[in-house]
C-alpha cells in the first residue's frame, strides 16, 4: 500500500469513527446509554484501527486491534499504556452492554465511558496529526 493508499484507509477509518462517536453522543442524549458505550467503543475501535494503518499494519479482527495496537503503538512508546487499557476497557464493557441481560448502563457510568472514549480519540488524532496523516486539531 502506497503512502496515498494508506492516507485514503485511514480517512475511511476515521470517518466511520467519527460518525460511531457522533452516534454514541446522540444515543447518550436520548438515553440509550448501553448503545451510547458500544458506539464509543467502536469510536476507540476504528481509531486504533487507522493508527494502525499509519503503521502499515491491518488487522483482521477486534482482538487482532488490540493486540497489534499494543504490540506496535504501545510497547515501542508511540502511545502510553493507559491509551490500550482505554481500548480494552471500553471493549469489555461493549461486550458486557451487549451480550450481558443483567448489566445496564445509567447517565452516569455512560457518561464516564463517553469522556474515557473522547480521551482515546483525542490522544490518538493528535498522535496521527504528528506523523502528518491527519490534520492537527485546531484549538
Amino acid at each position: 500500500m502506497n503512502a496515498m493508499d494508506t492516507r485514503a484507509q485511514i480517512a475511511a477509518e476515521l470517518a466511520k469513527a467519527d460518525d460511531a462517536l457522533a452516534a454514541g453522543e446522540a444515543l447518550l442524549g436520548i438515553g440509550l446509554f448501553d448503545d451510547a458505550v458500544v458506539r464509543f467503543y467502536y469510536a476507540t475501535l476504528h481509531h486504533a484501527s487507522a493508527a494502525l494503518l499509519a503503521e502499515g499494519v491491518e488487522a483482521t479482527s477486534h482482538r487482532g486491534v488490540h493486540t497489534l495496537f499494543s504490540q506496535h503503538l504501545v510497547r515501542p512508546g508511540k502511545l502510553d499504556v493507559a491509551t490500550a487499557r482505554d481500548l480494552r476497557r471500553l471493549a469489555a464493557l461493549r461486550d458486557a452492554a451487549d451480550y450481558d441481560r443483567n448489566f445496564r448502563f445509567d447517565r452516569t457510568g455512560a457518561e464516564v465511558e463517553a469522556e474515557v472514549a473522547r480521551a482515546f480519540v483525542a490522544r490518538v488524532r493528535a498522535w496521527l496529526a504528528s506523523g502528518g496523516w491527519v490534520e492537527a486539531p485546531s484549538a
